[in-house]
């Protein structure tokens, strides 16, 4: 980074910290509004716009200057845009300046959009069921049922643990269904999250000859896989088609239905990777019911992330059922599986859809993840491992706490909140929550960040983003962060403090 950028780190480091009482006043401002960062230099403005020194544009909607003339896109004036019908037009405009003595300076403006499917498909697997092969194409669509006249090939790569439980439905599905198909297996785990996995897909992609559009690759498994599928399909001819099964808890809600891929690069998580959804996420909640306890939890955490960021009504599912939902691994007839797996889908859209290519870094969907994600690298291929939910579940405790001491939420919706986070199975604490592991964990978010942006609770199911938290703040906050969660804590004594406190209110619910 710039030395500008690290005299703002070191400006932090030093910032005089007042001496705050949990549940003290801390900030004037209104807690849901996404400010600006103050460190967002000359130079980070610059990353973000054109580095040449062109005329900015003029403020308002700028129409495109470009007309297929023939079979040639060509610039045209602006009062011409008439002559031209709109099947012709761009929205693309490339507006040249003069860049210093006789050169020139091209400022290009072009509109990528993708359109992507998140589809509930019970009985994925069944050959009855067409959604593997055409989920992805609108129900009744001239196109879907052009794709049902074609033959059909796909490659599907899945984690070698789902193909012990589902392969043979796999291979079962294609054959009954006349599909010209390639299975390829991999160990698709957070150990071995790594370019290496990406170019055994891009390989398999090579060697099946992949079509450039029709036959979108099919992965099937967890994050992970989920995720070394999006890139491979990224980087393959720069944008292949492929469509994303989750079989996990925490993919079904988080992994599969954004535009996120990545794969961990020197010590750091998803540090490489690309921003191209699938063309279609294809949910079947029946995958959940052989997963292990463990990972339903670590779901489960991501599901608490989006209800105490933006959805008071799913926080008392939660609050209420989490743990039921663990143990039934989300399956059963009543109706509360089906909504809390809707609400945490459409909460997660909310977010994403609008910031798909994360233009802002202002992100609530990040909550659990400022120091989250740095701990469970940390703590990956030790004695202590940490599931991603779980290491997103301790950050998300630490944060509450936080916010409380930031004056941000009282003490009794602070214990609410970590009285539910306790309770699915989930840890909210860990050994490496130490002084030297938040500083390091603040600096790292800084960088990556470009500024602290710290989601944080404002009450239950009520978000901001701040961009004022100091090493400071974080450090004392985590003295009583493990007052109350550390070893021997209140939060983990049956008499502590937090499940003292009166059960979770019983949640109206509509029978299926």
């Amino acid at each position: 980074m710039s030395s500008i950028l690290a005299c703002a780190l070191l400006a932090l480091q030093l910032a005089p910290h007042a001496a705050l009482q949990p549940g003290g006043a801390r900030s004037q401002r209104p807690p849901s509004q996404r400010d600006v960062l103050a460190s967002d230099v000359a130079e980070v403005r610059a990353a973000k716009h054109n580095i040449l020194p062109l005329p900015p544009a003029p403020a308002g909607p700028k129409p495109g200057n470009l007309a297929l003339v023939g079979d040639t896109w060509t610039t045209i004036a602006d009062g011409d845009r008439a002559l031209h019908s709109d099947a012709r037009l761009s929205p693309a405009r490339i507006d040249a300046a003069d860049a210093g003595g006789a050169a020139k300076a091209w400022s290009v403006r072009s509109h990528v959009t993708f359109d992507y499917a998140v589809v509930e498909a019970p009985g994925l697997l069944d050959p009855a069921n067409d959604n593997l092969l055409f989920g992805h194409l609108a129900a009744g669509s001239p196109e879907r049922a052009a794709a049902a006249r074609t033959a059909q090939r796909r490659l599907v790569v899945i984690d070698e643990t789902v193909d012990d439980l589902y392969g043979s439905g796999v291979v079962d599905y294609m054959e009954a269904r006349g599909v010209d198909y390639t299975v390829l297996r991999l160990p698709m785990v957070e150990e071995e999250k790594s370019m290496d996995l990406v170019l055994k897909v891009c390989e398999a992609m090579k060697k099946f000859d992949m079509p450039r559009r029709g036959s979108p690759v099919i992965g099937i498994g967890g994050g992970v896989c989920l995720d070394v599928i999006g890139l491979a399909a990224s980087l393959f001819r720069r944008k292949s088609p492929y469509v994303r099964v989750p079989t996990t808890t925490l993919s079904y809600v988080d992994a599969s239905i954004g535009a996120k891929s990545g794969v961990n690069f020197m010590g750091s998580k998803n540090r490489l990777g690309a921003y191209v959804p699938p063309v279609a996420a294809l949910l079947d909640r029946a995958f959940l019911a052989t997963e292990e306890p463990r990972a339903v939890a670590s779901g489960v955490s991501e599901m608490m992330k989006m209800a105490l960021m933006k959805s008071p009504r799913l926080f008392e599912l939660l609050e209420a059922h989490a743990g039921r939902l663990v143990a039934t691994r989300f399956q059963g007839d009543d109706a509360v599986p089906g909504e809390v797996l809707q609400l945490s889908i459409a909460t997660m859209l909310e977010e994403l859809a609008p910031n798909l290519w994360e233009s802002s870094l202002d992100r609530l969907v990040d909550f659990g993840h400022a120091f989250g994600q740095e701990l469970e690298m940390h703590a990956l291929g030790t004695d202590v491992e940490l599931t991603h939910g779980e290491a997103v579940n301790v950050d998300m405790a630490y944060m509450t706490v936080l916010a409380h001491t930031l004056g941000l939420v009282e003490r009794d919706e602070m214990l609410r909140i970590l009285r539910a986070l306790d309770a699915f199975g989930c840890p909210i604490w860990h050994d490496m929550m130490t002084p030297d592991f938040v500083e390091h964990a603040y600096h790292e978010r800084f960088q990556l960040s470009m500024g602290i942006r710290l989601p944080l609770p404002t009450g239950v199911g009520t978000a901001g983003v701040f961009n004022d938290v100091s090493v400071g703040d974080c450090l004392h906050a985590l003295e009583l962060y493990k007052e109350l969660c550390g070893p021997g804590s209140a939060a983990l004594a049956d008499s502590g403090a937090l499940r003292s406190l009166a059960a979770p209110p019983k949640v109206a619910v509509a029978s299926r």
